[in-house]
């Protein structure tokens, strides 16, 4: 993707006064974050899993507190729980009891709900315990390992008649919100029939961690090194890679905002550059084909940052593109777009996602569904159909050949 400063100027002028409904982007985030403040008691909370992402959303939910309490947190590395402790320490509000095993946490604990944030392959079990214990969980993503532990999340969800909600944070970020509703649900992009999904990153995804102490033994939690833990991602065994981590954030976006989930998908990659013991892939490129004639392009590499973080949608109308770097954009075909980019000066800042609001409204919607019955923005079906993509992909890829996507029953239906 390239243009040039004055074309970005104009998109972003239109963009603002179209998908901000003639709102400053401060306005809009006021009007479409989730409440914080009307849940009477906060929520008794459980986080399992503290590291890296799980310490982020632990920090949001020290923020919130009106909403939630954090009673517990769990992790099997001590030094996660550690760093945990300090980050409650540092927001001045009460020790949460400590915990290396989720089914102790379960068993002693009585909490209103759970924000799980532990590797791929343990979401399963861990979030099943907990709804059978009659705990809602907000679940990382994506959402399982494979299908059918997917399946199991959600018969458990539907058995206890206890809320699953998957952690897709671009379902809560206003300036997503606002595209969906003046764009795309307006149609103001017309057939939309191509689809650009763009993340590129340049780093090797390996993290340097070492071990908590000479004695730790992580094959008590099935990981056969240290480093299989630290670095579960890069481990087959473990992690479904880069669009299991990475893509799905934008796939389950373009199912969102095309209506539909692909049909088939062709896929190649490789480990073309990091020759370092990983398993997973550090390049993937995958070409999903939508109902209607939509292609639907996903390109994850590790080697090259340029053009970062971004969405295209190219309809017969106009264009549409979001990114970490430039913010949102619209190119319009018809005649009044000339008026609707004049309507904003061309040296207003880029209006770009804030992941730490979608983090916090995310969090907030979950508690405001628990107590208030609010509605959830993405839902554990949507996530299904999310995985089943994803895991088509990376059996695409694998096999060097198109590989159909068959819904089940309850995603069709």
């Amino acid at each position: 993707m390239y243009l040039t400063p004055d074309q970005k100027a104009k998109g972003r002028a239109c963009f603002l006064r179209v998908a901000g409904g003639g709102a400053d982007p401060v306005t809009i985030k006021e009007r479409l974050s989730a409440p914080h403040s009307d849940l009477g008691v906060p929520l008794r909370t459980g986080v399992v899993g503290v590291g890296s992402q799980g310490s982020t959303l632990l920090g949001h939910c020290l923020a919130l507190r009106d909403v939630i309490q954090v009673e517990a947190i769990c992790d099997v590395n001590p030094g996660h729980r550690a760093q945990a402790a300090q980050l409650v320490a540092e927001a001045k509000r009460t020790p949460a009891r400590q915990y290396e095993d989720w089914q102790e946490m379960a068993a002693k604990e009585r909490l209103e709900a759970v924000i799980v944030a532990t590797p791929l392959w343990t979401h399963a079990d861990i979030t099943v315990g907990f709804l059978d214990a009659g705990v809602p969980v907000l679940c990382e993503k994506m959402m399982a390992y494979d299908i059918p532990s997917c399946q199991r999340m959600v018969d458990a969800s539907l058995r206890n008649r206890r809320l699953l909600e998957i952690g897709y944070p671009r379902f809560y970020e206003p300036l997503y919100q606002s595209v969906y509703k003046n764009i795309i649900q307006a149609q103001l992009l017309g057939d939309i029939h191509f689809v650009r999904l763009h993340t590129h990153r340049n780093n090797s995804w390996r993290r340097a961690e070492t071990s908590p102490s000479p004695g730790f033994n992580p094959q008590r939690w099935g990981y056969g090194t240290w480093d299989e833990l630290a670095n579960w991602r890069l481990y087959k065994r473990y992690s479904q890679g880069l669009v299991g981590e990475l893509g799905s954030h934008q796939t389950s976006l373009a199912e969102w905002y095309l209506g539909s989930t692909a049909q088939s998908v062709f896929g190649t990659g490789g480990i073309f550059y990091y020759k370092d013991g990983r398993e997973v892939n550090d390049h993937i490129y995958m070409t999903y084909s939508h109902p209607g004639g939509c292609t639907v392009e996903l390109s994850v590499i590790l080697t090259n940052a340029y053009g970062g973080l971004y969405e295209e949608l190219s309809g017969s109308r106009g264009t549409l593109i979001v990114s970490d770097i430039d913010g949102g954009m619209l190119f319009l075909n018809d005649e009044d777009s000339k008026m609707k980019e004049e309507s904003y000066p061309f040296t207003l800042p880029p209006w770009s996602p804030d992941w730490n609001l979608a983090f916090r409204n995310e969090i907030a919607t979950f508690c405001s569904a628990i107590r208030r019955g609010t509605p959830l923005l993405c839902g554990a079906q949507r996530a299904l159909a999310s995985a089943r993509s994803a895991l088509a992909g990376n059996d695409a890829v694998a096999f060097g050949e198109p590989v159909q996507i068959a819904a089940s029953p309850s995603e069709s239906g």
